[in-house]
């Protein structure tokens, strides 16, 4: 379920995805050059530098992801923990 505290994550998750689709085709046009350009060499580092930096800020964006079920699955767990053992105090004492 989407919720609107993800939008800005999911939106940059987008971004980083579309960067990474307009890298993979400049790279393919690289690839069918015939003439082997300078320029073009420096742009094709440039590129594979930048992509795993994209590849770096989408899995730390994806881990953060991780991170939160988890702690919201460990609160959970708590909570129902502590209510139950609320429930059998109550039974107990009565």
């Amino acid at each position: 379920m989407l919720r609107v505290n993800d939008m800005p994550r999911y939106k940059m998750l987008a971004e980083l995805y579309d960067e990474l689709r307009n890298i993979r085709v400049l790279d393919r046009i690289y690839d069918y050059a015939t003439e082997a350009d300078p320029i073009s060499e420096r742009a094709y580092e440039i590129r594979q530098r930048r992509r795993k930096q994209i590849l770096d800020e989408i899995a730390r964006l994806k881990a953060t992801r991780t991170q939160r079920v988890m702690r919201a699955a460990v609160g959970s767990a708590v909570g129902v923990i502590s209510v139950a053992g609320y429930a059998m105090l109550l039974y107990l004492l009565k």
